[in-house]
């Protein structure tokens, strides 16, 4: 049912309803943004219109897409910066080397799996794994990322009893693989990023149609996820911004920096076979 409330927060809800299906089609229709959006088509081509003329949505010939300004915007996000860096060279020689799969890296955002770095293969025929797009639940990185959380809940689809069950076997492993749960004709393998404190920042996990060359891949995919983490520890740490005089000093603790979070358990190394 279509949502009616345009006033305050949600007319931003509204835009970002908007924006959330253009993230996931190249150019969509109004009528399809209007309904997968759940919003009034008159809402709907009011929001694209602002959203249009601050080029944050493209519109040709009656059909939208995301503009500009959100790709801008979208670079600058902080985790996905050093993460990118870290990542770009060990997904190309993991998906040089295999051949035929996708392989992507995932962070934790908001209870969800967001890719932040991907390659391209035929799999983004079947789903379309760039930069950006939030992973079905119960995905084999999704299952990486929570796994280490103590008390994370279960996705949407598993009872937290097979959820747990999953994650014991993730942290005994290193690794996770779901064959055809979330997209019925994919299937993948994921491996842990780890932080210099030996906590679980993102997933790398290679994707293909061709669920056989998965169980195979485990080691690989544990060794680039290795190497990710490698990269990360040698990147030089950010410049902090000089502090304005009318600012206070800020707590890396009280701004829920790294220092300040709650740390997480740290998976098991992959076993040899």
């Amino acid at each position: 049912m279509a949502r009616s409330g345009t006033e305050g927060r949600g007319v931003l809800e509204g835009a970002f309803a908007l924006m959330e299906v253009l993230a996931h089609g190249d150019e969509v229709g109004l009528t399809r943004l209007a309904a997968d959006a759940e919003l009034p088509k008159a809402t709907a081509h009011r929001l694209l219109g602002q959203l249009v003329a601050l080029g944050a949505v493209q519109s040709c010939s009656g059909r939208y897409r995301l503009g500009p300004r959100t790709f801008r915007l979208g670079q600058a996000w902080h985790p996905a910066r050093a993460l990118r860096a870290a990542s770009a060279r060990p997904l190309r020689e993991l998906a040089s080397a295999s051949g035929r799969l996708t392989v992507s890296l995932s962070v934790p955002e908001a209870g969800h799996a967001i890719v932040v770095g991907s390659t391209r293969s035929e799999v983004d025929d079947v789903f379309a794994l760039h930069p950006g797009v939030v992973l079905p639940p119960g995905s084999a990185a999704e299952l990486i990322l929570t796994a280490s959380a103590p008390g994370a809940g279960a996705p949407a689809g598993w009872s937290r009893a097979a959820w747990s069950r999953e994650a014991a076997r993730a942290r005994e492993q290193g690794m996770a693989f779901q064959y055809g749960q979330c997209v019925s004709a994919l299937s993948c393998v994921a491996a842990p990023v780890l932080s210099d404190a030996g906590h679980v920042v993102a997933a790398v996990a290679a994707t293909a149609l061709d669920g056989k060359r998965i169980a195979a891949l485990g080691e690989a995919v544990v060794r680039t996820a290795a190497m990710v983490s490698a990269n990360l520890s040698r990147l030089p740490a950010p410049a902090a911004r000089p502090r304005r005089e009318w600012e206070p000093a800020r707590d890396p603790v009280a701004q829920g920096s790294p220092a300040g979070r709650g740390p997480h358990a740290v998976l098991a190394p992959a076993r040899r076979h």
